[in-house]
């Protein structure tokens, strides 16, 4: 469950690496060796792929895990706060300098430092792409505000992107309901429990993945319907970045 339980085998971020570094230097860094590995070669493929950008990391979970306040989660190192990326307003990429607010324009204004910051749709949709292609990641939720998931599914779609994982995208990322908070400065990545780690004592909880090969309890594949109707949605013209898309029964 992701509002209870513990961190029985951990393993700590290092402190800097490939294309990442920490917001914070503090104990709450620390994840299932599973997941850890996956956030780091996620940001390394970002940073080989598209040099120079920086994804900073907020809260993981404690290395014992349990209560890691304010967060309701972050108990089992099953979850990751990831700032979004950043550049500036002439496209030049900085680490993002802290939780800073992004509008449907894509745009944020840090109040400290004064000064403007674009969001960096190419990097955090790569992003995105690495960790739902990552064989070990098990992704089960990207929380994310809506017009931060629409930027960069119309990102995606405007690169080509195959259907199938713009739909995988549409699907985990969203928006969660109050009290969760409006995640426009962050994203919070929640893995889910692999068949070996459900055998040690984690807990399914949420929607499985059917794509997820290692799931023990998936769906069936999606009726030929259903998918239908998803990739005639993904097609329609996009009716910009403030569009709105359903809010889920889900906290971070």
């Amino acid at each position: 469950m992701t509002h209870r339980g513990v961190l029985t085998n951990s393993t700590e971020i290092p402190a800097e690496g490939p294309g990442y570094r920490f917001l914070r230097d503090n104990d709450r860094h620390h994840a299932t060796p599973r997941f850890a590995n996956a956030l780091v070669r996620a940001a390394a493929r970002v940073d080989e792929e598209r040099p120079g950008g920086t994804l900073v990391f907020g809260d993981l979970s404690k290395a014992t895990g349990g209560t890691l306040l304010p967060h309701f989660s972050h108990r089992n190192g099953r979850d990751a706060d990831l700032l979004l990326y950043a550049t500036t307003l002439d496209g030049v990429p900085v680490p993002s300098p802290n939780f800073i607010h992004y509008g449907p324009d894509g745009l944020a204004f840090d109040k400290k430092k004064r000064r403007f910051y674009r969001l960096d749709e190419e990097r955090e949709w790569m992003l995105v792409k690495a960790l739902l292609e990552d064989p070990e990641a098990h992704i089960q939720w990207i929380f994310v505000h809506r017009h931060v998931k629409a930027r960069l599914i119309q990102w995606a779609r405007a690169s080509g992107e195959s259907p199938e994982l713009i739909a995988r995208a549409f699907e985990v990322m969203a928006q969660p309901r109050p009290p969760g908070g409006l995640h426009d400065d962050h994203t919070h990545v929640r893995t889910t429990c692999t068949s070996e780690e459900v055998l040690h004592g984690c807990e399914p909880f949420g929607p499985p993945r059917a794509w997820l090969e290692d799931s023990l309890d998936a769906p069936p594949p999606p009726a030929e319907a259903s998918d239908a109707e998803l990739i005639t949605e993904l097609s329609r013209p996009l009716q910009g970045a403030g569009g709105s898309s359903p809010s889920v029964a889900a906290s971070p």
